[in-house]
């Protein structure tokens, strides 16, 4: 409890509460650990609950018939997941897996309406996390509709291919986050280094000329 109370005390869906509030949540959610890799939810299962990441990262997954993987997102501390379906109480639109040892709190479907009938002010907040998850797709959407895989790659490869944590993303991890294959990924960054853009050493990638794929980032170029 002293967890749920921690956590629900800091985030911003519940600063409306008063103490009492918070509390009786606390007292409602349950912390489950996932070890990196456990799956928390497959998509297509019913929605009985809603999910509070309060440490570590985890991955939001659609995957087709033949078994490739499309990262949708990856999730943060602190965000909550599973919001669509507990309100439309349709089954889970996606398959979360945890990409670390995670830690989240799991508030029933049917707490988590109660607690947004006595506090409507939560509405605006969960409506607020929905905006920016509907950005956050389109965003996806775009880029995997409108560039190809070397300028996505290359977008990716300038952002960030290390997370916090120090885990370095592999090839097959990279191929799930922009929705191809590893071998696709594979040829693509020998071509980069054919190119003299980046060195590829044995689990690392040094970039040599940020500009260049600056340049095919933006125009697709090569």
């Amino acid at each position: 409890m002293d967890l749920a109370m921690r956590f629900f005390a800091q985030s911003p869906f519940f600063q409306d509460l008063d103490e009492h509030n918070r509390q009786r949540l606390a007292q409602q959610a349950v912390p489950v650990s996932l070890q990196p890799g456990e799956i928390l939810g497959l998509d297509g299962d019913p929605c009985e609950a809603i999910y509070f990441l309060v440490e570590g990262r985890v991955r939001v997954i659609k995957t087709s018939a033949q078994g490739r993987e499309q990262v949708v997102e990856e999730l943060a501390a602190g965000e909550p997941f599973y919001v669509v379906p507990a309100l439309d109480q349709l089954p889970l639109p996606a398959t979360t897996q945890a990409a670390t040892r995670a830690t989240v709190l799991r508030l029933a479907r049917s707490d988590l309406m109660t607690l947004i009938q006595e506090h409507p002010a939560i509405s605006m907040h969960l409506l607020r996390h929905l905006a920016r998850r509907l950005r956050t797709l389109t965003a996806l959407v775009e880029s995997l509709s409108l560039f190809s895989v070397p300028q996505r790659l290359a977008r990716l490869l300038l952002e960030n291919t290390v997370a916090s944590d120090g885990h370095r993303m592999t090839q097959r991890e990279m191929a799930a986050q922009l929705g191809t294959v590893r071998e696709v990924i594979a040829r693509t960054l020998g071509q980069f280094a054919e190119h003299g853009w980046l060195r590829l050493g044995r689990g690392s990638i040094e970039i040599l000329d940020a500009q260049a794929l600056r340049q095919l980032a933006a125009t697709g170029d090569i």
